[in-house]
């Protein structure tokens, strides 16, 4: 083989290791670039929904479905029974008409202004009960006298 050819040689695979390299970098590139464009664009649909407020770790329970045509039946047939019947103790008919609210209740105003007076009532509670507590501690509030610190040098 003569000089020029084994030249000729090295140049065609200095050639093919080039465009070899220059497959693998693009085809590198396109790998990030698309890894990226789905991280950003997933990590945009979180928090689209988290400025909504549609967080599905928060979201509470679903709301109850519309009442069908056999609950409607059956609450005509239960309003036909007599007053006797229909009677129940205190505590039982107070639990089953809060239940009955609770159930009837579907306008998300009024379920909002029901937790936000119970939230009152809790912090209003809550407040009393550390003021109480406060109270007790300033009475049993003892002066205790520090012992005497003791050093080497004393």
């Amino acid at each position: 083989m003569d000089p020029i050819e084994k030249q000729e040689r090295k140049r065609e695979a200095w050639r093919r290791l080039r465009a070899q390299r220059q497959r693998v970098g693009r085809l590198r590139g396109r790998v990030v670039a698309s890894s990226l464009i789905c991280f950003v664009l997933l990590w945009g649909i979180v928090f689209a929904q988290m400025a909504t407020g549609n967080d599905p770790v928060l979201a509470g329970k679903q709301a109850p479905a519309p009442a069908s045509t056999a609950d409607k039946r059956h609450r005509a047939q239960a309003e036909d029974l007599p007053a006797e019947e229909e009677r129940m103790d205190a505590e039982e008919s107070e639990s089953a008409e809060g239940a009955t609210e609770a159930i009837e209740t579907t306008d998300p105003e009024e379920l909002e202004a029901v937790r936000a007076a119970e939230l009152e009532a809790a912090e209003l509670e809550a407040a009393e009960s550390a003021a109480a507590a406060e109270a007790e501690l300033l009475e049993a509030e003892v002066e205790v006298e520090p012992e005497p610190v003791t050093t080497s040098q004393s």
